[in-house]
């Protein structure tokens, strides 16, 4: 392990790097461990049920009991088990327990029949698979069955595919079971006389899970079974966005409201607290996996209150957004729950959050934190996460900071002194040794071989003439009234450059008592009409690409985070003809699933998705889009790379390409540099709310408003690349791959066998003005060729 620690801007950084490092190792070794000795029981179990079929005609089917309808869509209230031989029937429940008995025949003891006995109807779902085939189980009380299969419905490219027959049966009895760790028995707080029993994966949920989404199963469930430490029940799932953080808390959740090693279902009911524009998601999801004659969440929208969660007696999950928790917090405390799941939870990382203290109220104990970014800004933010899933874990608030984070972060300082580094380090390590057990941490490079391949690039476009006039104009009279030695906060004036750099009419329509002054100048008086897209080169690099889009079957999302800007963009895709849908904060909660899903169904004849990075940049999964564009930038890269992951993710199918806009020399540069900046993150990435307020000096603010003209690339020109870039480019007509040197300096220090991120630029392609022919038009982008600077191009392939 690397621990180099003395380059500038590794505090936080490298408490995340600590968990991305090696521990890889370790889950491949106890998934191997696992599956031997799983592959070893299954092998021995086998052999046993076969000698017994040999000498018994019995056979036994998993199938769904309902009340007798004439419904042509007919509705199961609970699973169960049909015993064949000859032509009589025993039906049980999943139990063992005798529930009646038929009389069949060849033709209609098959899969898919619909049987009488009585009053009620019976389904035959499937067969069961050959590791259930002793009838001798089904007379074990405690023995939990696998549900029925034959509905599994998913899309998943690494399911196996079926060599020994057809259809889905085939391929389950090839599956890999997955049994959970017993406890240590010396834990056994029950009583002394109920045996430790093996708690298994459903086959539907074991066929699906990849690798290191079992070892994340497995991880959680030690966790919140106090496996790691008998003291504490909470885990931080912090697996970068795509890794399938939501099936891993499916298949937990299932699992122990099912079963428990003590013969008992460890959860009775399950609170998942989620953004709202990911409720309908979390739904989606468990019935995609479990399907609905298994399990019924119970979603808080609309006319359903948490009080009628209680009158629902097939629900066993409730999901809620944040928003309706807090509103609603009373009747959710009084139901009870025994595992709570926090979505996208850092956005819990302010301690003073209400919906934060709320969820501290919870008697609950046993809480998983999911979260792709579970440090942004500074170690607090850490702490703050984790007192929330193991309260007091890290002791205080004031013993964390004197402990840990004050010698961390004062150990990256320039000038820090060898002893001050060696405490860092120390300190550093002892954090990462004390939260690894509950916190797990992997990136995308696990699932790259599943995905195809992803083209990521930064495309910098130079200022139209009318952009320059009013940028120009504003940033002078900014200087010339000394505005930036007032009081007046920077934010406001960067919103303002931002909205310009987007369109800008944007900033012209704006209304604040800076911008009025601002407007009151001869320029402003005497400006002429900027509403025609013309006006702004980043609307004029999307219509290029929405008239090449015309000819192919691929689809688009553009992403902002202004709504005004999308306002623009849906009358540019009314202008070009094209259909597009529109999620913003303004979508009902309930109706952002419904978009979504239609968006990526087959023979969807939306063309373009509309996207506000606010409101929809985390969670949403756009696989029917095969192209993105980010319009614009946060201060914070974590939103930007969360918006950017909406297509590359399971299910995609097409090569994908994600567009980053930058106006070149401008506010957004500087936005850009400041994400990629070799410094701390608690002290280069600044969100909205810090930097209001962040003091800088008047030079300072002089240098960030200033435009540079005379660059195709500031952010290149600041990594003091000595490339020679004609030689290069001459080079890249032909070849467009990753497998590039160069000598381009950053300032800092890269892992070559570590993913590549924006702060490793000097891995990247790098395209100087004029850019090759063949990218422009592979990218759509042949036609706007004078407006494009300089590229910076990052292509994983498939592997």
């Amino acid at each position: 392990m690397n621990r180099n620690y003395r380059a500038q801007g590794r505090s936080t950084a490298h408490i995340l790097q600590l968990f991305n490092k090696k521990e890889n190792k370790y889950e491949a070794d106890e998934v191997k461990s696992s599956d031997s000795q799983e592959s070893s029981q299954s092998t021995s179990s086998q052999k046993n049920l076969t000698e017994n079929d040999k000498s018994n005609d019995l056979i036994v089917y998993n199938v769904l009991i309902g009340k007798k309808s004439n419904k042509k869509h007919k509705t199961w209230d609970e699973d169960g088990i049909l015993e064949v031989s000859g032509n009589k029937a025993v039906l049980k429940d999943p139990d063992g327990k005798f529930l009646g008995k038929l009389s069949v025949t060849t033709e209609n003891a098959i899969e898919g029949s619909i049987l009488s006995m009585g009053g009620k109807e019976i389904q035959i779902i499937d067969k069961v698979i050959s590791q259930l085939n002793n009838p001798k189980q089904f007379e074990k009380k405690d023995e939990i069955l696998e549900p029925p299969l034959k509905k599994l419905k998913t899309n998943n490219k690494f399911i196996p595919l079926n060599k020994t027959g057809k259809g889905l049966g085939g391929i389950l009895q090839n599956y890999e079971p997955l049994i959970m760790p017993r406890p240590n028995e010396e834990l056994n707080w029950t009583d002394e006389n109920i045996q430790i029993r093996d708690v298994s994966l459903d086959a539907c949920l074991a066929i699906v899970l990849r690798p290191h989404q079992r070892f994340g199963l497995v991880f959680l469930y030690k966790c919140i079974m106090g496996m790691n430490d008998a003291n504490y029940f909470g885990s931080i799932l912090a697996d970068e966005m795509g890794l399938g953080k939501t099936l891993q808390c499916v298949a937990l959740t299932w699992t122990l409201l099912k079963q428990g090693p003590y013969g008992k279902p460890i959860l009775k009911r399950v609170l998942i607290v989620a953004p709202s524009s990911l409720c309908g998601n979390w739904n989606n999801e468990f019935i995609r996996w479990l399907g609905i004659h298994r399990i019924s969440p119970f979603v808080i929208e609309g006319k359903k209150k948490p009080k009628d969660f209680l009158k629902s007696p097939r629900a066993s999950v409730m999901i809620i957004s944040y928003e309706m928790f807090v509103r609603n917090f009373q009747e959710v405390n009084e139901i009870g729950f025994d595992l709570l799941i926090c979505d996208e939870g850092h956005r819990l990382k302010n301690s003073e959050l209400k919906s934060l203290k709320l969820l501290n109220q919870l008697t609950c104990r046993r809480r998983i934190l999911l979260t792709g970014t579970p440090v942004q800004n500074d170690l607090q933010e850490l702490y703050t996460l984790v007192d929330f899933v193991n309260p007091d874990i890290l002791d205080t608030s004031n013993f964390f900071r004197k402990h840990y984070e004050n010698p961390i972060v004062a150990s990256q300082k320039p000038d820090a002194s060898d002893e001050v580094i060696t405490l860092g380090q120390e300190r550093a390590e002892e954090l990462h040794e004390k939260t690894k057990t509950f916190i797990l941490r992997r990136t995308n490079d696990l699932i790259n071989k599943y995905l195809p391949t992803k083209h990521e690039l930064v495309i910098f476009c130079r200022l139209t003439s009318e952009q320059k006039d009013v940028y120009t104009a504003v940033t002078d009279l900014l200087i010339e009234k000394e505005i930036l030695k007032t009081n007046v906060m920077p934010l406001a004036i960067i919103t303002a450059l931002k909205k310009i750099c987007n369109h800008p009419n944007l900033f012209l329509i704006e209304k604040s008592n800076l911008i009025d002054e601002l407007k009151s100048s001869d320029f402003f008086i005497k400006k002429k009409s900027y509403e025609s897209f013309d006006y702004s080169v980043k609307m004029n690099v999307v219509r290029a690409l929405l008239r090449e889009l015309k000819n192919t079957s691929e689809n688009l999302v553009l992403a902002s985070y202004f709504t005004k800007t999308l306002d623009l963009l849906e009358k540019l895709c009314n202008l070009e003809g094209l259909s597009f849908c529109r999620l913003d904060g303004s979508t009902a909660t309930s109706g952002r699933t419904k978009i979504v899903d239609k968006f990526n169904s087959k023979g969807n004849m939306t063309r373009v998705f509309l996207l506000s990075a606010k409101a929809g940049g985390v969670g949403l999964n756009l696989i029917g889009a095969s192209r993105l564009i980010l319009f614009d930038s946060d201060w914070n890269p974590a939103s930007d790379a969360q918006t950017m992951a909406r297509i590359w993710r399971d299910g995609q199918k097409k090569s994908v390409y994600i567009y980053r806009l930058l106006t070149t020399g401008t506010i957004e540069e500087k936005i850009y540099q400041r994400q990629i900046s070799k410094t701390s993150l608690s002290e280069a990435v600044v969100d909205a709310n810090h930097f209001a307020s962040l003091k800088l000096s008047t030079s300072e603010l002089k240098d960030l408003f200033t435009l540079t003209t005379d660059t195709y690339s500031l952010t290149h020109d600041l990594m003091d690349c000595s490339c020679d870039k004609d030689v290069e480019n001459e080079d890249k007509e032909n070849d467009i791959d990753l497998d590039d040197s160069r000598v381009c300096q950053l300032d800092i220090q890269t892992n070559p066998e570590q993913p590549i991120t924006i702060n490793q630029l000097l891995r990247w392609k790098h395209y100087n003005h004029p850019v090759s022919k063949e990218l422009l038009k592979e990218l759509f982008l042949d036609r706007v060729s004078e407006f494009i600077t300089f590229i910076f191009q990052n292509s994983s392939t498939e592997k």
